[in-house]
């Protein structure tokens, strides 16, 4: 089959530096494994870098069964900006300006969500040329816009938003199926829309492969460690890999770091990325000895700090869409067998309490408080971390999910 895959704002085989795989690269290469030929559409501008990887249209012949297809589009510098929007309506037009020259539809199509007017465009251009095809919801744009206003003013931002309110209900009224990370999405969606449910609607987990790391990869990243000051002693070490994104409330972090700083106990929290809060993390770790800010690591880097650490740290903030998902962070942590600190209510708290994989904590439960508790357990009574790497083999499993993801896809050629 010929699969096309649209996925803006992740990084793609194209890019530089071996970036790491997520949905987009994922699936696609679960559908090449499987025989099939995938068009990968994506932005011409890098979400992650903020650079333009080209600044016009590009096809890019990366294998025989694989080809990417970059969109212009006019970029931004703060993911929160009027910039950002207007580069999501140029991609869209320019996706429109493109699709019109297309002669041959592909057997079945995915589309990430949002963003909105480039999923609507495609959408649009795919239910035209009756080809089936799967909307993935990551999101709940425009609901999630609408409730960054004030109370007051959220009346009148939803007014303003009304368009693309039109135009995510089309687009999902449009799919042949609603996907998304977890059910809480899709049954957003479906409630959103107004979509009757079908047998099309089904959540697969994000999660990535467990990639093979060499024992000279291994030892090279353990030296480079070395050399940043982070080696394997009797601190408690709790890390954080990821985007430093407005999402996460880094703030228990520094707090924790200075009440165990200050009770003499040797905890460590090690927090690799960047992002928009980059420069206000570096200023504040500046005044503590025992948080240490890292930039971006590969896959080798990850392995080795993991095999030094204690626990994974996903301190995503309580708001709706977080609440109803289990964010790729957590699903990260359980794979690298470690266990879970998160201060995000709903779907990730009862994950964690019902599988014991690690602590919840809040203002009554302290993040200090949990990191005491998890240092002073008996290696025989801490089961945590294989809790954790059970759970993520038996739900998580990255062939698992991504091979239902494929199959359910081939089978929406049959289906519709």
């Amino acid at each position: 089959m010929i699969i096309w895959i649209f996925q803006s704002g992740e990084p793609l085989h194209s890019d530089d530096n071996s970036p790491r795989p997520m949905r987009a690269m994922n699936l696609a290469n679960k559908l090449i494994d499987r025989g099939h030929k995938v068009v990968l559409w994506s932005s011409a501008f890098s979400h992650q870098s903020k650079m333009h990887r080209s600044t016009k249209y590009e096809d890019i012949l990366i294998s025989e069964n694989l080809r990417i297809k970059l969109i212009p589009s006019s970029g931004y510098k703060k993911n929160i900006s009027i910039s950002r929007f207007y580069d999501h309506c140029i991609l869209a037009w320019n996706l429109h300006k493109k699709l019109k020259l297309e002669k041959i539809p592909p057997d079945v199509a995915f589309i990430g969500y949002p963003p909105i007017e480039a999923a609507y465009v495609m959408s649009s251009w795919l239910k035209n040329n009756n080809v089936p095809f799967l909307l993935d919801v990551k999101d709940q744009w425009p609901n999630i816009l609408v409730k960054s206003f004030p109370r007051p003013l959220r009346l009148f931002a939803r007014c303003l938003l009304s368009p693309y309110y039109f135009l995510a209900k089309k687009s999902m009224k449009n799919a042949t199926g609603i996907s998304a990370h977890v059910p809480g999405f899709v049954k957003w969606a479906l409630k959103f829309s107004n979509k009757i449910e079908s047998k099309n609607d089904v959540a697969f987990p994000l999660t990535t492969p467990q990639y093979k790391i060499g024992k000279d990869d291994l030892s090279r990243a353990t030296d480079w460690w070395s050399d940043q000051g982070i080696i394997k002693n009797n601190y408690f070490r709790v890390i954080f890999i990821g985007s430093f994104a407005r999402s996460f409330n880094f703030d228990d972090i520094f707090l924790a770091a200075h009440e165990l700083s200050s009770q003499k106990i040797d905890c460590e929290f090690v927090l690799c990325g960047d992002g928009d809060k980059n420069n206000e993390l570096r200023s504040k770790a500046k005044l503590h000895d025992n948080v240490k800010i890292i930039s971006w690591i590969d896959g080798p880097k990850i392995k080795a700090l993991s095999n030094m650490s204690d626990a994974a740290i996903a301190p995503y903030k309580n708001k709706s869409d977080f609440t109803i998902s289990i964010p790729n962070k957590v699903i990260d942590s359980l794979m690298l067998g470690l266990p879970l600190l998160s201060s995000l209510e709903g779907e990730v708290e009862a994950l964690i309490k019902k599988y014991n994989i690690g602590y919840f904590y809040n203002e009554s439960i302290p993040l200090s408080d949990c990191i005491k508790k998890m240092k002073s357990m008996d290696i025989s009574e801490n089961h945590l971390s294989k809790n954790a790497k059970d759970l993520y083999c038996s739900k998580f499993e990255f062939n698992k999910v991504y091979d239902s993801l494929a199959l359910h896809l081939e089978r929406l050629k049959i289906y519709d």
